[in-house]
Protein backbone atom coordinates (compact mmCIF):
# COMPACT_ATOMS: atom_id res chain seq x y z
CA UNK A 1 0.00 0.00 0.00
CA UNK A 2 1.31 3.38 -0.86
CA UNK A 3 2.01 5.44 2.30
CA UNK A 4 0.88 9.35 3.02
CA UNK A 5 4.29 11.85 2.84
CA UNK A 6 3.88 15.13 4.41
CA UNK A 7 5.01 17.77 2.11
CA UNK A 8 5.89 21.07 2.70
CA UNK A 9 5.38 22.11 -0.57
CA UNK A 10 1.76 21.39 -0.74
CA UNK A 11 1.18 21.99 2.55
CA UNK A 12 2.50 26.03 1.06
CA UNK A 13 0.58 25.86 -1.83
CA UNK A 14 -2.67 24.68 0.04
CA UNK A 15 -1.87 27.13 2.80
CA UNK A 16 -2.04 29.93 0.12
CA UNK A 17 -5.09 28.28 -1.17
CA UNK A 18 -6.78 28.29 1.96
CA UNK A 19 -6.00 32.20 2.45
CA UNK A 20 -7.18 32.90 -0.83
CA UNK A 21 -10.71 31.42 0.80
CA UNK A 22 -10.66 33.09 3.66
CA UNK A 23 -10.34 36.16 1.69
CA UNK A 24 -13.48 35.43 0.16
CA UNK A 25 -15.31 34.72 3.32
CA UNK A 26 -14.24 38.25 5.20
CA UNK A 27 -15.64 39.77 1.80
CA UNK A 28 -19.10 37.66 1.62
CA UNK A 29 -18.44 36.88 -1.87
CA UNK A 30 -19.48 33.38 -2.13
CA UNK A 31 -19.47 33.68 -5.98
CA UNK A 32 -15.39 33.68 -5.98
CA UNK A 33 -15.23 30.61 -3.59
CA UNK A 34 -15.93 28.59 -6.81
CA UNK A 35 -12.13 28.35 -7.32
CA UNK A 36 -11.52 26.89 -4.07
CA UNK A 37 -14.18 24.56 -3.39
CA UNK A 38 -14.84 20.85 -5.05
CA UNK A 39 -18.75 20.75 -6.47
CA UNK A 40 -19.02 18.13 -3.88
CA UNK A 41 -18.20 20.29 -0.84
CA UNK A 42 -19.18 19.60 2.91
CA UNK A 43 -18.30 21.57 5.58
CA UNK A 44 -18.63 21.02 9.34
CA UNK A 45 -18.40 23.48 11.52
CA UNK A 46 -16.99 24.11 15.02
CA UNK A 47 -20.95 24.05 16.13
CA UNK A 48 -21.79 21.35 15.12
CA UNK A 49 -23.33 22.16 11.52
CA UNK A 50 -23.30 20.04 8.62
CA UNK A 51 -23.53 22.17 5.06
CA UNK A 52 -23.17 21.17 1.68
CA UNK A 53 -21.69 23.29 -1.32
CA UNK A 54 -24.95 25.20 -1.76
CA UNK A 55 -25.93 25.41 2.17
CA UNK A 56 -22.38 26.82 2.74
CA UNK A 57 -22.22 29.32 0.18
CA UNK A 58 -25.33 30.98 1.61
CA UNK A 59 -23.61 31.27 4.76
CA UNK A 60 -20.96 32.98 3.52
CA UNK A 61 -23.12 35.30 1.08
CA UNK A 62 -24.94 36.45 4.92
CA UNK A 63 -21.70 37.28 6.72
CA UNK A 64 -21.42 40.73 8.40
CA UNK A 65 -18.88 42.74 7.10
CA UNK A 66 -15.51 43.66 9.19
CA UNK A 67 -14.62 39.77 10.16
CA UNK A 68 -11.06 38.78 9.80
CA UNK A 69 -9.25 35.31 9.45
CA UNK A 70 -5.80 34.50 11.02
CA UNK A 71 -4.58 31.58 9.70
CA UNK A 72 -2.12 29.85 12.46
CA UNK A 73 -0.52 27.16 11.21
CA UNK A 74 -1.03 24.46 8.34
CA UNK A 75 0.32 21.28 7.53
CA UNK A 76 -0.22 18.34 4.89
CA UNK A 77 0.05 14.79 3.98
CA UNK A 78 0.07 13.87 0.14
CA UNK A 79 -0.74 10.14 -1.42
CA UNK A 80 -1.46 11.09 -5.19
CA UNK A 81 -3.49 14.04 -6.16
CA UNK A 82 -5.19 13.89 -2.37
CA UNK A 83 -4.32 15.77 0.38
CA UNK A 84 -5.01 16.23 3.91
CA UNK A 85 -4.45 19.73 5.42
CA UNK A 86 -4.74 20.47 9.34
CA UNK A 87 -4.20 23.38 11.12
CA UNK A 88 -5.42 25.89 13.49
CA UNK A 89 -7.15 29.47 12.54
CA UNK A 90 -9.18 32.30 14.30
CA UNK A 91 -12.35 33.15 13.15
CA UNK A 92 -13.34 36.35 14.69
CA UNK A 93 -17.22 38.30 13.45
CA UNK A 94 -20.30 37.01 12.64
CA UNK A 95 -23.75 36.62 10.32
CA UNK A 96 -25.60 39.90 9.74
CA UNK A 97 -28.24 38.96 11.79
CA UNK A 98 -26.09 38.46 15.07
CA UNK A 99 -24.80 35.52 15.05
CA UNK A 100 -21.28 35.23 16.37
CA UNK A 101 -19.22 32.49 14.73
CA UNK A 102 -15.82 34.10 16.07
CA UNK A 103 -14.29 30.95 17.23
CA UNK A 104 -9.75 29.45 17.80
CA UNK A 105 -10.71 26.31 15.41
CA UNK A 106 -8.44 23.13 14.64
CA UNK A 107 -9.03 21.74 11.25
CA UNK A 108 -9.04 18.86 9.19
CA UNK A 109 -9.63 19.28 5.63
CA UNK A 110 -9.04 16.96 2.41
CA UNK A 111 -8.02 18.35 -0.85
CA UNK A 112 -8.19 17.15 -4.18
CA UNK A 113 -6.31 17.79 -7.31
CA UNK A 114 -8.42 17.92 -10.43
CA UNK A 115 -7.56 17.20 -13.65
CA UNK A 116 -6.74 21.05 -14.66
CA UNK A 117 -4.10 20.91 -11.40
CA UNK A 118 -6.04 23.03 -9.19
CA UNK A 119 -6.67 22.02 -5.48
CA UNK A 120 -9.90 22.79 -4.71
CA UNK A 121 -11.27 21.52 -0.84
CA UNK A 122 -13.38 18.78 -0.88
CA UNK A 123 -14.25 18.59 2.81
CA UNK A 124 -13.45 21.00 5.69
CA UNK A 125 -14.06 19.86 9.45
CA UNK A 126 -13.35 22.37 12.30
CA UNK A 127 -13.32 21.75 16.17
CA UNK A 128 -13.45 25.00 18.49
CA UNK A 129 -10.38 25.06 21.16
CA UNK A 130 -9.40 27.53 23.70
CA UNK A 131 -5.80 28.26 22.90
CA UNK A 132 -2.83 27.88 25.75
CA UNK A 133 -2.84 31.31 27.47
CA UNK A 134 0.59 32.96 27.84
CA UNK A 135 2.76 31.65 31.00
CA UNK A 136 0.53 29.15 32.38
Amino acid sequence: MDRWAWDASVASELAVRFAGWTRCVEAADPTALDEYLHPDFLYVTVFGLRLDKPAYLDMVSRIAPGGRFEIHRTSARVRGDVAELDGEYYTGGGLRTGEDLSAHTRFTATWVRDSAGTWRCLTHHGTRYEPARSGD
